[in-house]
């Protein structure tokens, strides 16, 4: 199935706006399926494959007169994974400069080294966007209310990628996902990532996976996997940019009374995590159901917060005492702060000494009973 993606009329829209338009998205998010839809509303397009050798090399070392040679006529350029190409922001900066009546979209599922090669030469030339697994509002779009809602159980063990969620058994599910941990996510990352420890690599992953909803000490995470603290921060940050993982940051206004410095770690998506750990198990039996629910609606969240635009900043919030928040997004002046806690069916207020604190803040439970809701009727 074709899914209606959010963000298709808001690419549409800034096409042209800026030369060059980046779409980031890690591999198999639908990438590629958007972009071919969005060709589809131009009169000439040209389509190039970063990762084909023979299609690649077409762009490499150029001048602007051979540039101009290879795209005269087309009324746009795609250049897919163009992250695989040598020296790509050169180019699209050559193609910018000197061709005046082509757009381009390029793609990338390894940011790290997308915008390491756009980011000085494309300075003021590019408009970047962020495609992430379906979302809810997708889902619903696609099938219906009730029909995600009795999902949704499914959506919490195997994720959100249109090849997961299109695929037909519960076993073909498996394979699937453990293919895309396994094999095909990490694919950009020991390309590019300079990663010389696989195993401990892989050890931090899997140990950030059992963490989810929990703050994390670098110290701990060094001494446990046997790597340098320096070289944590270092693969965390590639995970990051790779679209696996992303940190939330405590919310505070008082050093003293509330938690400050200590990092949660959520995966964009839960099929991935559950998949590195090994656990595809149905998710009623399982013991970390709460922290999967958790990661599930953070995960969304981000999403939502991404195609809407909003310009917001986004934390958890703990006290010295214990009493927590799981995700808090305020708005960059700090004058609206909307507050959410996760739990699998109990619906729960929030903590006194929370709404003492921040009595204008508004807060929501959020139960596998009401989750589908609040998208559909979030903004």
């Amino acid at each position: 199935m074709n899914y209606i993606r959010t963000i298709f009329d808001i690419l549409c829209q800034n096409i042209g706006k800026k030369p060059i338009l980046v779409l980031y998205g890690a591999r198999q998010v639908g990438k590629t399926t958007l972009i071919k839809l969005i060709m589809k509303k131009f009169w000439k397009p040209l389509y190039l494959q970063g990762d084909d050798p023979k299609e690649s090399i077409l762009l490499e070392h150029r001048s602007a007169k051979e540039l101009s040679d290879i795209v005269s006529g087309y009324d746009i350029v795609v250049i897919d994974e163009a992250q695989r190409i040598k020296d790509i922001g050169i180019t699209l900066k050559l193609i910018a400069d000197n061709i005046k009546d082509v757009k381009v979209i390029a793609t990338g599922s390894s940011s790290f080294e997308l915008a390491n090669k756009l980011s000085e030469p494309l300075t003021g030339r590019n408009r970047k966007f962020h495609l992430y697994p379906l979302s809810i509002k997708e889902l619903v779009l696609a099938y219906d209310a009730y029909d995600v809602q009795k999902k949704l159980e499914e959506y919490l063990t195997f994720g959100s990628y249109p090849e997961i969620v299109n695929s037909g058994s519960r076993e073909e599910k498996i394979t699937l996902i453990k293919e895309l941990a396994g094999d095909y996510l990490f694919k950009d990352l020991f390309l590019f990532g300079d990663i010389r420890n696989s195993f401990a690599f892989e050890k931090l992953v899997k140990l950030l996976a059992l963490r989810v909803g929990s703050e994390i000490s670098y110290a701990e995470l060094a001494k446990e996997v046997g790597i340098s603290r320096n070289t944590i921060y270092a693969y965390i940050s590639l995970l990051e940019q790779a679209f696996i993982i992303f940190r939330l940051t405590p919310m505070y206004t008082n050093k003293t009374k509330e938690i400050n410095k200590n990092h949660k770690i959520y995966f964009y998506d839960v099929g991935i995590r559950n998949a590195v750990i090994g656990n595809t198990d149905p998710i009623d039996i399982r013991p970390d159901k709460g922290a999967i629910f958790e990661n599930f609606f953070i995960a969304e969240k981000i999403k939502e917060r991404a195609y809407s635009g909003r310009d917001s900043s986004i934390h958890f919030w703990r006290n010295r005492q214990g009493s927590e928040i799981d995700f808090i997004e305020k708005t960059i002046s700090g004058e609206q702060i909307w507050a959410y806690e996760c739990k699998w069916k109990e619906e729960t207020s929030a903590p006194l000494s929370f709404a003492t604190a921040y009595p204008n803040a508004h807060f929501e439970c959020i139960t596998t009973f009401n989750i589908v809701n609040h998208f559909i009727n979030s903004k």
